[in-house]
């Protein structure tokens, strides 16, 4: 997907945006009234009503995000201060607040629930591997961090975002970095994943995604077609003894653990999205009814593995582990309450 040159987007795109984010909510009572006329037409349960209600909330974020993100670089002294201290502590109050408005709003919208364990106490600067399934895990998980785990996530993700005025905005003040995977810019993303992992400071979490792309079925089957075309054999047995997530892309992950020594690692399993891997599948769902459970499990960093090979083989120890625990709590549709364990 083509995304327009960070010029375009300041000058073109935001305004653009900001002006139809304007424009929504002056027009939602008009919305809301076509929305709930849908309902009453298609007999649904209130799926019109919700995703509108969802799409108005996120416009007015994105107006009031811009707008707190144009005072911030006023005040700034226009910009001239914008990467200090103190303004890269606001942006991400400012981060928190509209990480935490939206995922409320999508767990109404979509009648989710949010299942996060006790954290684990942990000091000092650290990296996050999660898996990555379904539509929204890294809003999800940068506002796990910054409201229960205290720490500001350095998030390496898809270009995609920057669709989003305030989060383009955002990204581009704050240590983080938008890719697009792809075999051809396997160095782009590395250099991206080492920039945004470097020098983490005290409540820093470096957020990164090992699998590279969404867990799908269909994913799965070409990477172990990949691994055996290519002749390795042991790479493809293990792709196929993971059930519900993807081996894990040894570059990205070895990288971050070089650029941090003496960091702790937290690992993030989570399920209740991975079905998601459609508009049509989201739409028919609506509302899911389920919960988004995650697990969360932290390790010293004295206890990472200090050569490459050993740290590679450690983390497909780790992905496994998360493998297991998804099968063991894998939410379905009907599945509202706690899994037994």
């Amino acid at each position: 997907m083509w995304i327009p040159p960070i010029g375009v987007r300041r000058v073109v795109l935001d305004p653009l945006i900001f002006f139809l984010a304007v424009l929504s909510v002056v027009l939602s009572p008009l919305l809301f009234a076509f929305a709930a006329l849908a309902d009453l037409i298609t007999k649904g349960s209130g799926k019109f009503v919700r995703t509108t209600r969802l799409f108005v909330v996120f416009m007015a974020c994105e107006a009031v995000g811009l707008t707190a993100a144009f005072g911030l670089w006023v005040a700034s002294g226009f910009g001239a201060r914008i990467r200090s201290a103190r303004f890269r502590l606001a942006h991400y109050r400012l981060l928190s607040w509209w990480l935490g408005v939206m995922s409320r709003e999508i767990q109404v919208a979509f009648g989710f629930t949010l299942e996060v364990p006790d954290q684990p106490r942990i000091e000092g600067p650290v990296i996050v591997f999660s898996r990555h399934a379904g539509p929204g895990d890294s809003v999800f998980i940068a506002g796990v961090l910054l409201h229960d785990f205290d720490r500001f996530p350095r998030i390496v993700g898809k270009k995609e975002l920057e669709f989003s005025p305030f989060f383009d905005v955002m990204g581009h003040r704050l240590p983080m970095r938008f890719i697009r995977p792809h075999p051809k810019q396997r160095q782009i993303a590395l250099d991206a994943v080492k920039d945004a992992a470097s020098n983490l400071q005290e409540h820093d979490a470096f957020v990164l995604f090992p699998e590279g792309g969404n867990f799908t079925p269909g994913r799965r089957t070409r990477i172990i077609e990949s691994f055996e075309r290519r002749g390795l054999t042991e790479d493809a047995a293990f792709a196929r003894s993971l059930l519900n997530v993807l081996p894990p892309h040894p570059a990205g992950p070895l990288a971050a653990m070089e650029e941090t020594p003496g960091a702790d690692v937290v690992f993030v399993a989570h399920t209740g999205t991975e079905d998601l891997i459609s508009p049509a599948i989201i739409w028919s769902g609506i509302p899911f009814g389920r919960a988004i459970r995650a697990n969360y499990w932290h390790v010293d960093a004295a206890e990472v593995p200090t050569t490459s090979e050993e740290r590679m083989a450690w983390l497909n120890r780790q992905w496994r582990a998360i493998d297991e625990w998804i099968s063991a709590n894998r939410v379905t549709a009907i599945d509202r309450g706690p899994a037994s364990r």
